[in-house]
Formats: structure tokens, C-alpha cells, sequence
């Protein structure tokens, strides 16, 4: 997968649309699964809405209209649709998705010893997690994998894997520790392996 600065990746949707959607779905797609989980509660549904998300994009070719950075219209984006799913739903007050938000936010303006601080209770967290569930979410969530790889480097089939991650995913939520996992997906550079 390549890497590329969201500028350079605007800049790439002018010559080579295919590539660069792909480098945009690849570096996104699981950071706006994580983020839409924190507003939805339902791992199943933000999927949903993150695919919805990347076909609209693709279709509707709104690469050529988006005037802000990709990376603040894909989450603005996916923040709509979640809480559209939840005024359908009325399943969690909006004032604490409101102060979620206000983490995530809040997160680039953590010091380096507030980072380490935050890296150690998700790592703490993660090691909690029963062995399944955290071999499927250290696939999927940490390392990128998609499903189908995933689910055979554990020997197991793709609803299995689907199961331990969302079972694992409720457990951080339980333990407040989701958000964490949701700050690591924005910032790469922590090492939690």
C-alpha cells in the first residue's frame, strides 16, 4: 500500500483516480470503522456506513468537488451518516457522542508523556482481551488486514473472525478504552505490537 500526504493524495485523484481511491480506501477504511463504532455502538452498521461512505465518493466523483482535506470530509462525512443511524435508532444521547468527539479532537493536543500515558492503558487493555478476540482485533484494527487474510492466518472462517472482533470491540467499549483504540487508528505511529 502506498503512503501518500492527503496532499499529495488530492493531487493523485487528478491523475491516476483508481490508484488514488484505492490508497484512500486502504488508509481510511478502518480508521472510519472505528470512528463510526464510537458513534453507533455497532460494529456491523458502521461498516455499512463507511462502505456507503466510499461508494458515494466513488460514484458521485466527489473527489472533484471536496474544497476541505480528504481526511476531515471522510470523518465529517461519516459523523453525518452516524448520526443519521442513530436518529433512526435513538439508541445513545447525542451529548455523549458530542463529548467523544471532543476526545478525538483533543488527542493532537496531547503532550508526548500524555501519548506514552494513553499508548500504556490501551496496550494494558489489549492484553486483557481474551486470545481470539485480540489475534482478530490486532489483524484487522492494528495491522490492516482485510477479513479474508485475517481469518485465514488464524485458521478460522470470515463470520468467526467478524464474531471475536466485534465481541472484542464491545469489551474495550465496556472498559472505556475504545476511544483509545479509535486515537491509535488516527496516529499510526504508536507501536502496540
Amino acid at each position: 500500500m502506498s503512503r501518500l500526504t492527503d496532499k499529495e493524495l488530492e493531487i493523485e485523484f487528478t491523475t491516476d483516480k483508481e490508484k488514488a481511491f484505492r490508497v484512500f480506501f486502504d488508509t481510511y477504511y478502518v480508521r472510519l470503522c472505528m470512528y463510526a463504532v464510537q458513534i453507533t455502538d455497532d460494529f456491523s452498521e458502521s461498516e455499512d456506513i463507511v462502505q456507503g461512505f466510499f461508494v458515494q465518493f466513488w460514484e458521485k466523483e466527489l473527489y472533484k468537488t471536496v474544497t476541505v482535506n480528504l481526511k476531515n470530509y471522510a470523518y465529517l462525512c461519516v459523523r453525518n451518516a452516524a448520526l443519521k443511524y442513530l436518529e433512526k435508532r435513538q439508541r445513545i444521547p447525542f451529548d455523549e457522542i458530542l463529548i467523544s468527539d471532543e476526545h478525538l479532537y483533543a488527542y493532537e493536543e496531547m503532550d508526548h508523556s500524555e501519548r506514552e500515558a494513553k499508548e500504556k492503558e490501551l496496550k494494558k487493555a489489549l492484553d486483557e482481551l481474551p486470545e481470539q478476540e485480540r489475534k482478530a482485533l490486532y489483524r484487522v484494527v492494528i495491522e490492516n488486514k482485510r477479513y479474508k487474510e485475517a481469518a485465514e492466518e488464524l485458521h478460522i472462517s470470515v463470520n468467526t473472525l467478524k464474531s471475536y472482533l466485534s465481541r472484542a470491540l464491545k469489551r474495550l467499549r465496556k472498559n472505556d478504552k475504545l476511544m483509545l483504540l479509535s486515537l491509535f487508528c488516527i496516529d499510526r505511529t504508536i507501536e502496540l505490537l
